[in-house]
């Protein structure tokens, strides 16, 4: 039986205010706090052997992006805090001939952090090549322990569970200050798209096993 054309209207007009107000409700900034405590974990910090930061990517230019120089200022913060004894920068994008890693290092080398501490980690392009290509270096420079893992609060749970799953004993410690607790007109469609984008992820991930 086929539908009529005021019927069909009718249909979509609904999907539509439906879809509307869905997006609304998910672009106020009460929602998106809660969103992001769904996906951050938190817990006391001790000292660790490593403090394991992860990149947010780079902007096209080849200038880091705000997530991953959160991060590094995060993990700079921790690592003069004593919590530390080597810093892994982790991150393998590339843009404009400029490399994550290096960026995050220059970042870190700025704020005071000696070179003979810093271990850069180049060739991993997602969470859980972060995780694996992490490893490596552990076994490479025969390090050993619980690490401190960095980065930010929306990330948090997948890189968690992708570190555990690599055999890792990890301390989440999320961004304080992250840019997902800043709320504006184009801010927030950021953060929507961050939140998105990380549920999506962690239900690959799951389905495939990566966490």
């Amino acid at each position: 039986m086929l539908i009529s054309a005021k019927k069909l209207r009718k249909v979509f007009l609904t999907t539509g205010i439906v879809v509307l107000i869905i997006f609304a409700i998910l672009y106020l900034p009460f929602t998106q706090g809660k969103l992001t405590e769904i996906l951050n974990v938190n817990e006391d910090l001790h000292p660790s052997q490593v403090i394991v930061v992860l990149g947010g990517g780079l902007k096209p230019d080849g200038s880091p992006g705000i997530s991953t120089r959160e991060r590094v200022d995060y993990g700079v913060f921790l690592f003069k805090k004593g919590l530390g004894n080597y810093l892994i920068l982790s991150g393998g994008d590339r843009a404009n001939n400029q490399l994550e890693a290096g960026q995050m290092y220059k970042i870190a080398l700025g704020k005071g952090i000696p070179p003979e501490v810093m271990i850069k980690e180049t060739r991993s392009l997602n969470t859980y090549e972060n995780a694996i290509y992490t490893k490596k270096l552990f076994y490479q420079f025969g390090i050993k322990g619980k690490i401190i893992l960095v980065t930010s609060p929306y990330h948090m749970q997948r890189a968690l569970s992708c570190f555990k799953k690599q055999g890792f004993k990890v301390s989440p410690a999320p961004v304080e200050k992250s840019e997902i607790y800043t709320y504006g007109f184009y801010q927030n469609f950021r953060n929507l798209r961050l939140l998105m984008h990380e549920f999506l992820a962690l239900t690959y991930y799951r389905y495939y096993q990566r966490i």
